[in-house]
Parts: structure tokens; C-alpha cells; sequence
């Protein structure tokens, strides 16, 4: 899982306004929520949602949304753009379901467990004949402490590099969100459009998304 080519001068763009974004706007039919929307040359796709408040001032929740082909065995997100020091997410298919697991990289081998980012599945989330799909809150996504030991938070009033991987070979235990996990096959990045993706009507979507 060794995110090396996407790490050169990712992390000083973070939370920066940069040029031109790679997102459009999308709305999920299966949860009403209207993301930030981003799909990759290999056919993963990587959504957004923030609350109308979000900005570098403070940490704030955001509502994510991965789909990937069934095929693959894993595919993660990367919150600061590089393989370490940041939070990942990373998700694959589990029989009927999908599961989802919180990690963080010191080092180029495969990450460990990252107890910062707190995730609550929300409705849109299942698989089909085609694709997976994991929709969440997560609180500790889009803030962390970085390499220095500093307090790092994505500008919502702007744009970001983003990072994605994944493998098209299973991870050793499906059911398990500390299983291990092979290299990926492939890596990229994209530009997301922080600002676009923010909304009044998030706490709403939060409400009603969240299972009984």
C-alpha cells in the first residue's frame, strides 16, 4: 500500500485554493444527500458532503461516500493526500455487506488501527451485483495531528488533494477491521471541491441517513 508516488508536495496543498477542481456535483438517489462528487480512471468513485459551517477554523464531521466495483478487493481514501500521517479509510466487500476500517501510515507497510476517526454507517450502504457501497459520518476525517505533532484541519472554504488506492486481491479477513491487506495495484489523486460540498441541509441528511 505504498503511496509514495502521490506524497511529493501533497501535503503543503491541502486546505490551499488551487486552480481547478476534479469534482462535480452529484445527488445519491438511495439517501437524498447531494455530494461532492469525484470518479477515478479505474471506475472508483469518492464523495463528499460538509456542514455550511466548515472551514480550517475548526474541526467539523463529514458525510463520505466510496463505491467501488465488486470485483476489487479493497480501495481507500487518503485525507491529507499521502500514504502517512494522515487518516485513511479503507473499505472492501463482505459477502452481502461492507466493512469498513480506520487506519493511519508511519511508514510505507500496511497501515495500523487509528483510533481518531470515528465512523457511523449511515442508509446507502450495502452491495449489488456490480458495486459496493460504504456511506458514513465520520468524525476525525478531515482533522488530525500531523508529523510534527501539529493540529491539522481541511479548509472546508476551499479545495484539497485527496488520494486514493486500491487492490483488486482480497483482504485476509473480510469481517475483520484489522485485517490485513495486500499492496495496492494502483494509486492516484484528485482535487476536491471542499467549499461545493458544504450545505445547510447536512445535519438533516445526518438525521436522516442514521439506521434506527
Amino acid at each position: 500500500m505504498k503511496w509514495s508516488t502521490v506524497t511529493t508536495g501533497v501535503i503543503g496543498l491541502t486546505g490551499s485554493v488551487l486552480a481547478q477542481t476534479d469534482t462535480t456535483p452529484f445527488v445519491d438517489a438511495d439517501t437524498g444527500i447531494t455530494f461532492q462528487s469525484y470518479t477515478s480512471t479505474d471506475g472508483i468513485t469518492y464523495r463528499l458532503a460538509l456542514p455550511a459551517e466548515a472551514s480550517g477554523d475548526a474541526a467539523y464531521d463529514v458525510i463520505l461516500q466510496i463505491v467501488a466495483p465488486v470485483e476489487l478487493g479493497w480501495a481507500g481514501w487518503a485525507w491529507g493526500g499521502a500514504m502517512t500521517y494522515n487518516p485513511l479509510t479503507v473499505v472492501w466487500k463482505n459477502g452481502d455487506s461492507v466493512q469498513f476500517s480506520s487506519r493511519q501510515a508511519t511508514g510505507y507497510y500496511v497501515p495500523g488501527t487509528y483510533e481518531d476517526a470515528k465512523y457511523t454507517v449511515l442508509k446507502g450502504t450495502g452491495v449489488n451485483e456490480t458495486h459496493f457501497k460504504f456511506t458514513a459520518l465520520c468524525t476525525g476525517c478531515a482533522s488530525w495531528t500531523d508529523f510534527d505533532g501539529n493540529p491539522w484541519i481541511l479548509n472546508g472554504a476551499g479545495d484539497t488533494n485527496f488520494a486514493y488506492a486500491f487492490s483488486s486481491t482480497p483482504v485476509e479477513e473480510p469481517a475483520n477491521q484489522d485485517s490485513g491487506f495486500s499492496i495496492h495495484d494502483n494509486v492516484g489523486r484528485w482535487i476536491h471541491d471542499l467549499a461545493g460540498a458544504r450545505s445547510d441541509q447536512f445535519e438533516e441528511w445526518v438525521t436522516t441517513n442514521t439506521p434506527a
